[in-house]
């Protein structure tokens, strides 16, 4: 999947993101709080090496990646 691009409106965007949790993803701001390194997150997800989901809202830019690719990443080091 690598990443795929989403555009939506803001009434959209409580139940994609509710979607996006029953899937296996996890937001990049959750993330980081938890001690992953986002930006090296979103190098992988550009390789083709970690699902992304890159979530336009307006103007605001929402990143979510896959739980255990991320999990994955951060135990190789990686992230």
């Amino acid at each position: 999947m690598a990443i795929k691009n989403i555009e939506m409106d803001r009434r959209d965007s409580a139940s994609y993101r509710k979607m996006l949790k029953r899937g296996g993803f996890l937001s990049a701001s959750y993330l980081s709080v938890s001690g992953f390194d986002v930006n090296q997150l979103k190098k992988l997800a550009k390789r083709g090496e970690l699902d992304a989901v890159r979530c336009a809202i307006g103007k605001s830019i929402r990143w979510y990646y896959r739980e255990r690719q991320a999990e994955s990443a951060h135990l190789r080091g990686l992230a």
